[in-house]
């Protein structure tokens, strides 16, 4: 397994948890959660009636806009411990 692999897989389980404890926490972000995949189970039965093209295009859209919230997630997570390093270097505590 290649390092960058690796920080990948790490990356992707603390911003899992995060967002997990995120939801645990916070009532109002986990009810938008359950009402997404509600919405998602409707979208899903609304689409089994359209045409092959239309549902595949749809279908193609919301994997898109999954992976690049996927990817700004982890993008985010870096930023902030890039950020905390830089600011801990400035502050000379490393």
């Amino acid at each position: 397994m290649e390092y960058d692999e690796i920080v990948d897989m790490v990356v992707t389980e603390l911003t899992e948890r995060s967002f997990q404890q995120q939801r645990a926490e916070d009532e109002q972000l986990d009810r938008l959660v359950k009402r997404r995949v509600e919405l998602s189970e409707q979208v899903e039965q609304i689409t089994a009636g359209l045409d092959a093209e239309t549902r595949t295009f749809l279908t193609e859209y919301s994997e898109v806009v999954g992976k690049i919230s996927e990817r700004d997630s982890k993008n985010i997570y870096l930023q902030g411990a890039k950020d905390c390093v830089r600011l801990l270097k400035a502050l000379e505590v490393i």
